[in-house]
């Protein structure tokens, strides 16, 4: 996914993530708080590996576990996700 436009945007990021961690927690999505910190939320490390299968499978976002550590709420995670590719942004 190299270019630009079609990467996914923000919102769009962390209303997946909230929606993925809604399903995993059985929990409607509307009672996920984007700036809760994912472990206050339940996420394991095995939470963890899905959400990052899911990023490469579904939004075609590599995304490795150690990142989803370094940003732990869904609105870190979904910045991380979205923010300018280096190349990008020299681009500029």
């Amino acid at each position: 996914m190299n270019d630009p436009a079609a990467r996914p945007t923000h919102a769009a990021v962390r209303a997946w993530i909230v929606g993925l961690l809604a399903e995993i927690l059985d929990v409607a999505p509307d009672r996920i708080d984007p700036d809760t910190p994912l472990d206050l939320l339940g996420v394991d490390s095995a939470t963890t590996l899905v959400i990052c299968a899911g990023a490469r499978d579904e939004l075609g976002l590599p995304l490795r576990p150690k990142e989803v550590f370094e940003h732990f709420t869904a609105d870190a995670l979904a910045r991380h996700l979205t923010a300018p590719l280096p190349a990008e942004a020299g681009s500029r």
